[in-house]
């Protein structure tokens, strides 16, 4: 028996996968510097500890680890022991083992029987509710915005085109960088303070944002499809998203383009700053 960090367990499995940090960041949509962080045990690099265990599911899904063991050294702050068989490491980074025992065909046809059930009940419960839907023609309400894009910096610029009368330096601007499971948001206007509205039309989401009344969460869905909060100036937030397909974000009514977030889960991290 002996023992590892999370880091070390990590990085072995990997190397034992046959896979480069580049290919398992393709395969699991987590940002080079991250995964280099979780392998060095540096898990203050990460943005929170909701994003550490998140991206730890993650990387022990791709090398076939129990993801369960490493949590639970992740939260006990522990190391993990394991058998290991005496392998030459740098014989690991070669080649991959090709002496790997025959696996067993049953888990598989559980995984297959599982799958079958999840997809009947989905096709049943999407029957059921296209059945129980009027037919209304709904009429959906859009706010014109321009967009501009800076070649060099990659960055997206959406404005209303509507500018407060008083005068055109009032109007605010806001700024989006960053993909993947994580982009930025930067929120140019002259107020203290903005109004935040996450809201939903059919789909289901669980959401949340740093340092606000809405810190422990709410559930999006078509029953409670939006909720609203205030952010202040100097006090950037985390808006953490459970399911990111279906969900709009708006700061003072201008709609903020998500669709550099391409992951199931994202997290956007927001600063209102002066003009």
């Amino acid at each position: 028996m002996r023992k590892k960090t999370i880091g070390e367990v990590l990085r072995l499995a990997r190397i034992n996968q046959g896979l480069s940090l580049e290919e398992l960041q393709r395969k699991t949509d987590i940002q080079l510097d991250m995964l280099e962080a979780l392998e060095s045990d540096d898990f203050d690099k990460l943005p929170s500890p909701f994003y550490a265990r998140s991206f730890l599911r993650k990387y022990a899904w791709a090398v076939e680890l129990d993801e369960n063991i490493v949590l639970d050294a992740y939260d006990s702050g522990s190391m993990i022991t394991y058998e290991e068989v005496d392998v030459d490491e740098i014989e690991l980074t070669g080649r991959r083992r090709s002496n790997r025992k025959k696996r067993s065909l049953l888990p598989l046809f559980y995984f297959v029987l599982f799958s079958l059930s999840i997809l009947i009940f989905v096709t049943c419960y999407v029957w059921n509710y296209i059945q129980t839907q009027p037919t209304e023609t709904t009429s959906a309400n859009y706010n014109i915005v321009t967009t501009t894009t800076n070649a060099p910096s990659s960055e997206t610029t959406s404005s209303n085109q509507t500018t407060n009368p008083s005068s055109s330096t009032e109007a605010s601007t806001v700024t989006v960088t960053g993909q993947g499971d994580v982009i930025s948001v930067e929120y140019k206007t002259p107020k203290e303070t903005a109004e935040l509205q996450l809201s939903v039309t059919d789909a289901t989401s669980w959401v949340s944002v740093s340092d606000t009344d809405l810190a422990g969460g709410a559930t999006l869905d078509p029953n409670n499809k939006t909720v609203k909060t205030t952010i202040s100036k100097g006090s950037p937030v985390t808006i953490t998203l459970g399911v990111v397909k279906g969900v709009k974000i708006k700061i003072d009514n201008q709609e903020i383009d998500t669709s550099k977030l391409t992951g199931q889960t994202g997290w956007i991290t927001m600063n209102l700053s002066s003009n």
